[in-house]
């Protein structure tokens, strides 16, 4: 974490809402873009992300300074993501959009994924895994997340996040060699 990074979470633990929208900002393409691997839909991702934000500035006393920022949040954005997937299997509501991201933003994951036929394929076998493989996936691939921190996001032990990364690297390998042509 670096020390302006530091300075705008102490800021933030202060009350200052002008800080936290700088850490609204920095995160926001990470944080859309974590929501819609749980989603499956980027309208859903958008507000999934934006309502954890607004739950992560409510309970912005219990950060700890001394840890980064990001898999607090992601354990945040997580909970709210699995409430909404909960949520959706109670009331057996589908998506109405469906594919991927809106390709006007820039720096998002998923339209990365859209600009060639194997990511595209890639993307299809990653959306096929169970949501434990797509997240450990997602968090260490795509946002670089050191064990350390996916550990913390999803309170797990640092030995099951690698057990689990390899089994998920595993699985998308089986289901990758199943669609090639």
């Amino acid at each position: 974490m670096t020390e302006a990074e530091t300075t705008l979470l102490e800021r933030c633990r202060a009350g200052e809402k002008d800080a936290f929208g700088s850490i609204v900002r920095k995160y926001a393409g990470q944080a859309s873009g974590a929501a819609y691997i749980f989603l499956g839909c980027y309208d859903e991702a958008l507000d999934a992300s934006q309502e954890a934000f607004v739950r992560a500035w409510r309970h912005i006393g219990r950060f700890n300074p001394d840890s980064p920022f990001y898999p607090w949040y992601a354990a945040i954005l997580r909970n709210v993501c699995l409430s909404r997937l909960r949520s959706r299997a109670r009331h057996k509501t589908v998506a109405l959009t469906e594919g991927h991201a809106d390709p006007s933003h820039n720096g998002d994951p998923v339209l990365l994924a859209q600009r060639n036929e194997r990511s595209d394929q890639l993307w299809r076998a990653i959306m096929k895994l169970p949501l434990p493989f797509r997240e450990i996936i997602l968090m260490n691939h795509f946002q670089g997340m050191a064990y350390k921190d996916i550990a913390e996001a999803l309170r797990i032990p640092i030995g099951t996040v690698m057990s689990r990364l390899h089994s998920a690297r595993m699985a998308l390998r089986e289901k990758l060699a199943g669609e090639e042509p």
